[in-house]
């Protein structure tokens, strides 16, 4: 049975160290001994802003699993990942761990040679295009941050790998998915059953919650997380966080792709963070309703983008990152073409301010409720 280790820190001081070590020794149980063998660290590096930011693991977090991996024996550490703006030695640099790290031996990079892999059976996609590099390593490890995102609710382990795909198609993957979030969570699902990393680690010391994942507000929830399996960490996480039917989770359950787990070590009590608005996902009605109409249904239930003008700086970031190109700048202010945006929320997740934040619509609300109803009364039958 897999083990998901929790481990208690208070900061991202004299604690943290000992307490990945509680949730890496179960993790090398299962996967064996690492001397001579190469190590890919893929971390959240979204971005970083300096001070209390926590959009990115934190660089603490990054430097000290670096070191433990290579006292453990790694003959060779690199960390690897595609931020939507910044480099990834840019973003480390500015963290003030760059120069730290090539101390060590620990080298740093984009990743940057994207290649159609073959996806293992069972997928629901039968392309993908993802960093061919992690595949010439020995084993990856996945270093994720605990926060919300508003499209998929919280953004965790399995999530975090979605950074092995191309800024472009990234975008492309939004645009195809469009508002079917299952079908989002599908493709996530594949990326995770493709790469499989072998260790997994989740930033919780601080998190983040509110406006996520790019423009949140910091919350402390004390602990850092392990386990040799990416969506058993998300599924034993997710609900101590306040989300008991994380999306990613209940797709992978559906597929036969959560494997039992068993929680271990300093279990956390629940902490409910506040959530961003839910998307907005009807299709568990299993209305048979017509095309026109399922669309009209998608305009009037679902989460739509709002923006702030007042934090608005008339960057542009949003509209570059659009994939369906439906949100433009009109006198130095996006205006969003709500018929044809497909809610993904790239522009909330890049913009530098946080003036986009996604909101719920009343009709939704209402919508959810009723849905709540109905499921507790057919529940009891």
């Amino acid at each position: 049975m897999i083990q998901t280790a929790y481990a208690r820190s208070s900061d991202y001081g004299k604690d943290l160290r000992p307490a990945l070590e509680k949730v890496f020794a179960p993790q090398l149980a299962a996967n064996g001994d690492l001397h001579g063998k190469s190590i890919l660290l893929k971390p959240n590096l979204l971005s970083y802003k300096g001070g209390k930011d926590v959009i990115s693991v934190h660089p603490a977090f990054l430097l000290e699993t670096a070191k433990m991996f290579l006292d453990h024996g790694a003959k060779k550490v690199t960390v690897m990942e595609n931020p939507a703006v910044q480099s990834a030695p840019a973003i480390l640099r500015a963290m003030g761990i760059l120069e730290e790290l090539e101390k060590m031996g620990v080298s740093c990079a984009n990743f940057a040679d994207y290649q159609p892999v073959p996806p293992p059976e069972g997928s629901r996609f039968r392309s993908l295009e993802l960093a061919a590099e992690y595949r010439r390593f020995d084993a990856v490890a996945d270093l994720a941050k605990a926060k919300t995102h508003a499209m998929m609710t919280l953004t965790l382990c399995v999530k975090n790998l979605f950074g092995l795909v191309s800024g472009k198609s990234r975008l492309g993957w939004h645009l195809a998915a469009g508002q079917d979030f299952e079908r989002f969570a599908d493709l996530l699902l594949d990326i995770y059953q493709t790469v499989k990393p072998q260790f997994n680690f989740l930033d919780a010391v601080t998190g983040m919650e509110g406006n996520g994942p790019g423009s949140g507000t910091p919350v402390e929830l004390g602990f850092v997380a392990g386990s040799s399996d990416a969506l058993a960490l998300d599924a034993a996480v997710a609900p101590r966080l306040g989300v008991p039917d994380l999306l990613t989770v209940r797709r992978g359950k559906m597929r036969g792709l959560l494997q039992d787990f068993q929680e271990t070590g300093e279990v956390p009590e629940l902490h409910a963070i506040t959530l961003p608005d839910p998307p907005g996902i009807i299709s568990s009605w299993g209305l048979p309703l017509p095309p026109g109409m399922r669309q009209a249904m998608k305009q009037l239930l679902l989460s739509r983008p709002v923006l702030d003008p007042e934090k608005c700086i008339s960057c542009g970031l949003c509209a570059r990152m659009c994939p369906p190109q439906s949100l433009k700048l009109h006198e130095k202010y996006p205006v969003f073409d709500l018929s044809n945006c497909i809610r993904c929320y790239c522009c909330q997740e890049h913009c530098p301010k946080g003036a986009i934040t996604p909101v719920q619509p009343w009709t939704m609300k209402a919508a959810g409720k009723m849905d709540a109803i109905l499921h507790r009364i057919f529940r009891k039958k």
